[in-house]
């Protein structure tokens, strides 16, 4: 990566969801050194909202509350401090192996960057930032703008 991930990942501001043309795993380790919470999600084998959901809830250590909806998803990414990563300088959701279900529930994959996105406003105003990063394989473009990259 020519430029420093650290650094762009800390700015709230420009947070939001975007497709990841990085290398996830070097991106997550620049994003843990910035001292963000960072969760790699595989969503290959989600079928359905509910696979979506169930995938997400378990990386992420959702309650055991959690209303599998995507009211609750958003309360959830609104409030972080059920798994203590309230403390976190911010979070960065890299959803891997996004292509089958984005393309196959476009919809649904839609509903739910939008619940990312609301929520990455919402941190936003908090100071912190929440990207949300949707990888698939090489060449493959989700439909979302690029992360800023090398």
């Amino acid at each position: 990566m020519g430029i420093n991930a650290a650094e762009w990942l800390k700015d709230s501001a420009k947070a939001g969801v975007f497709h990841l043309i990085d290398d996830a795993r070097e991106l997550a380790e620049q994003a843990e050194l910035a001292g963000l919470c960072v969760y790699r999600i595989d969503i290959g084998h989600a079928h359905d909202k509910k696979d979506f959901l169930v995938h997400l809830a378990r990386a992420m250590h959702f309650p055991a509350s959690f209303g599998g909806n995507w009211d609750a998803f958003a309360d959830c990414l609104k409030d972080l401090s059920w798994a203590g990563a309230d403390t976190a300088a911010g979070w960065v959701v890299i959803l891997e192996k996004s292509k089958h279900f984005c393309a196959g529930h476009h919809h649904e994959f839609k509903e739910a960057m939008d619940v990312m996105a609301e929520a990455a406003e919402f941190w936003r105003t908090q100071g912190k930032p929440l990207w949300t990063l949707i990888g698939g394989p090489e060449g493959w473009q989700s439909g979302w703008s690029n992360a800023p990259s090398a």
